[in-house]
C-alpha cells in the first residue's frame, strides 16, 4: 500500500486497521519516520477481531489484551499477537503475510 493514501500513518503512533480478508485483518502501526509495524489483529486465543483501545489491543470475546508490539498483557491468550516482516521503499509499504 502507498502511505500517502493512508493520512493515519503520516506521524508517529498513528495505526491503520487493513481487512484484507477472512483471517487477514492487520493492524499497521507507524513506529518511527522509517518504520511501521505490522501485526494480526485476530487474537491468538479464539480467533476474534481485536480492537484498538488507545494504548493496547483489546479482544471483545474473551478479554485477552495485547501491548501495542502484541505481547499478551493479560489472558486467556497464551500467545502474542502475529507480526508481518514490513518494508518501506518511498511512498510503498509492503508487508511480507
Amino acid at each position: 500500500f502507498n502511505l500517502s493514501e493512508n493520512p493515519d500513518l503520516d506521524a508517529v503512533g498513528g495505526i491503520v486497521l487493513f481487512d484484507q480478508a477472512p483471517g487477514r485483518k492487520i493492524f499497521v502501526q507507524r513506529t518511527s519516520d522509517t518504520a511501521v509495524l505490522a501485526l494480526s489483529a485476530v487474537c491468538t486465543h479464539a480467533g476474534c477481531t481485536v480492537g484498538f483501545s488507545g494504548d493496547q489491543f483489546d479482544c471483545p470475546c474473551h478479554g485477552s489484551q495485547f501491548t501495542l508490539t502484541g505481547t499478551v498483557m493479560r489472558g486467556p491468550a497464551g500467545s502474542p499477537l502475529k507480526t508481518f516482516a514490513t518494508t518501506i521503499a518511498g511512498d510503498q509499504v509492503t508487508i511480507t503475510l
